[in-house]
């Protein structure tokens, strides 16, 4: 059943191509990356890697993610399943701010995956049924010894908006990894990163420009460089800074 299941999702045709562990930019987050790095290439034998003696050592195999919008947490998770796809490692990417879409019955069967990644865990803190379906998984992957659970979550496993006292237990029996937010100089080499892999050139004039005069936040710059992308296309031109302001709707 499960077999039939998961080739039922298009994963990695709906994961953003360009978000791989190649276009991170570990300023900051280096130990995390590291260690999702090892669990992707240790994959599915994940228990049999030296480096992830301390994982295995956990009663439920479980790492967070945790931290605000913007911070990357979608991005690493992205990045996993790229490499097990090509790797083909049976696996699967769910974002719960897409619960309302489904029924519970979505986690059944998962703990026979190698590697579950579930984004967004907080999406249905607060909400019984769903919060209870989580748990049950958790309890289910304990007793699988080849499943690995890797979430995000913008709350941690203490808060009161988990109300299930049973999962908030299992959520902190995981090892958590706060990331960090990038700062100005390592937003810019992200940046550049993103722009030479789309085949733009950038200037500095341009980079700065762009930093400055739009949302800080890394997923709206990349959103913006993604316009930018296009308008480059369409007008046939290098991109500008009057090219940004254009974008920007800036005289």
């Amino acid at each position: 059943m499960i077999d039939t299941f998961t080739s039922q999702l298009p994963l990695p045709v709906t994961l953003p191509t360009d978000e791989t562990f190649e276009s991170i930019i570990d300023k900051g987050n280096q130990e995390v990356v590291t260690l999702l790095k090892d669990v992707a290439t240790g994959m599915p034998q994940w228990r049999d890697e030296p480096r992830l003696v301390s994982l295995a050592s956990l009663h439920l195999p479980l790492v967070t993610l945790q931290g605000g919008s913007g911070v990357g947490k979608s991005h690493l998770l992205y990045a996993l399943c790229h490499q097990l796809a090509t790797q083909q490692v049976n696996h699967i990417y769910l974002n719960l701010n897409q619960h309302a879409q489904w029924s519970l019955d979505i986690f059944d069967g998962l703990e026979n995956l190698s590697l579950i990644c579930l984004d967004n865990i907080h999406a249905v803190a607060g909400i019984t049924a769903w919060e209870e379906a989580l748990f049950d998984l958790f309890n289910r992957v304990i007793e699988n010894p080849g499943a690995l659970v890797v979430g995000s979550s913008q709350l941690g496993p203490s808060h009161p908006k988990f109300v299930l006292p049973d999962l908030r237990s299992r959520l902190a029996w995981g090892v958590i990894y706060h990331l960090n937010t990038l700062d100005d100089d390592s937003r810019k080499d992200v940046l550049r990163l993103r722009a030479s892999q789309r085949g733009l050139k950038l200037s500095e004039q341009a980079l700065q420009f762009l930093l400055y005069h739009s949302d800080r936040d890394l997923r709206s710059l990349l959103g913006l460089l993604e316009r930018l992308d296009t308008r480059s296309l369409q007008e046939q031109k290098k991109l500008s800074v009057a090219m940004v302001k254009r974008e920007l709707g800036l005289p």
